[in-house]
Formats: structure tokens, sequence, C-alpha cells
């Protein structure tokens, strides 16, 4: 069986249910982190962004339980209604991250570290290249723990921009955001994608969409 990291970002307050039920299914532990979603505003123009308090849970499960922690978000959540969240599986194994399913994923996870304050330009800069939003995490290092075998050292004053797209759109994304924040530049930031097996509750199929 292939391990995984099971995702799932939701409303403030809602990740530790999700926890809780995920133990009773054979979950060992989890870690949840503090962020703030985006979304745009329907009152005012479409260039002002509003921010939603979000929990962002990861636990470390077999990819087949991970699975099953998608249809129970799916059925006691009910992620796939639109706003209720988001859940999504990355691969990795004791060497790193997974690197097997990147080439057939249909999903990709792009996550982009920057200075603290650049988080919102990071997702307008995402969305002008052509994704829906994203999720923005104060950053520290702190909370994530070693087995999850996340190489990288993440200083203080960071924020990292979580941004779920369609494998079609990466690249056009990916350069916009390299682009727009001058990360080529010396210190400019860090941008790595990591490749998605499982996806619930995405306003691109608002259901599970495996590969």
């Amino acid at each position: 069986m292939t391990d995984a990291i099971f995702f799932t970002i939701v409303e403030r307050g809602k990740a530790n249910k999700i926890l809780e039920q995920a133990q009773r299914m054979g979950a060992q532990s989890g870690t949840i982190v503090l962020g703030h979603g985006t979304s745009r505003s329907r009152f005012r123009a479409t260039r002002y962004l509003g921010q939603r308090a979000k929990e962002i849970l990861m636990i470390s499960a077999e990819e087949e339980m991970a699975s099953r922690f998608h249809a129970m978000v799916s059925s006691s959540f009910a992620l796939t209604k639109r706003h209720r969240g988001v859940a999504f599986t990355i691969p990795f194994s004791e060497g790193g991250w997974s690197e097997t399913t990147f080439a057939e994923s249909a999903w990709r996870l792009i996550i982009t570290i920057v200075d603290r304050g650049q988080g919102e330009a990071c997702i307008k800069s995402a969305r002008a290249g052509g994704a829906k939003g994203g999720t923005v995490i104060g950053g520290r290092g702190a909370g994530i723990p070693a087995h999850y075998y996340v190489d990288l050292e993440i200083e203080p004053q960071k924020e990292i921009v979580l941004v779920l797209t369609p494998t079609a759109k990466c690249e056009q994304i990916k350069g916009q955001i390299i682009a727009d924040l001058d990360l080529q530049k010396p210190g400019g930031g860090m941008l790595l994608v990591l490749s998605v097996t499982e996806t619930t509750g995405l306003v691109e199929n608002l259901g599970r969409d495996k590969r």
C-alpha cells in the first residue's frame, strides 16, 4: 500500500470534529494549522478579495485509508457542497514526496513560500493565471510532525500559500506567480509543485476525483 498525507481545508472550528471521526476510523494522529482562504466579494468589484478563517488538517495514512477519509468528509461533513471545504491526498514515501504518480495525476498542489504580507499578492497572481483561489498559512515550521518528511526550513515571518489546480492549468499559474512575485530573484521566495491523487469538494468537479 502507498503512504499518503490526507489534507482537508475547512472553516475554523470543524477540523477537530473531522480528526475525531478519522481517529475512530483508525487514524493515529493529525496536525491542525490555522490559515485563511480567499474569495471574491459578491457585492464589490472583483479586484477585492475577502478572507475566511480556515483550518488545515493533515493526517498521515495509507492511501486506502485516505480514500476512506474522503468518503467520510463527503458523507458526514458535506464537502461535496459548495463552500463546505476541500480535501485532497498527497502521496509520499520515507525518502520524500512520491513522484510515481506525478505524470498521470489530474491535479497539482502549488506551494509558494513568501515573505509575510505577500500571501494575498500570491493569491491574486494565481487567480490571474487561472486558479479559483487558495489558502494562506502563516509559517514558522512549527506543528508539522517530522514523519511528514517535509525537507523545508520555513523561517519566521513567512506565509505559505496553497493552490489546488488541474494539471492543465498548473504551468500557467506557476509562471504567473513566479513572474509577478519575482521568485527567480535571490530571496524572492520558493515555489514547489506536488502531485494530488484524490480530491473532494473542488469547485471544478463538486465531488470526488481520483487521478
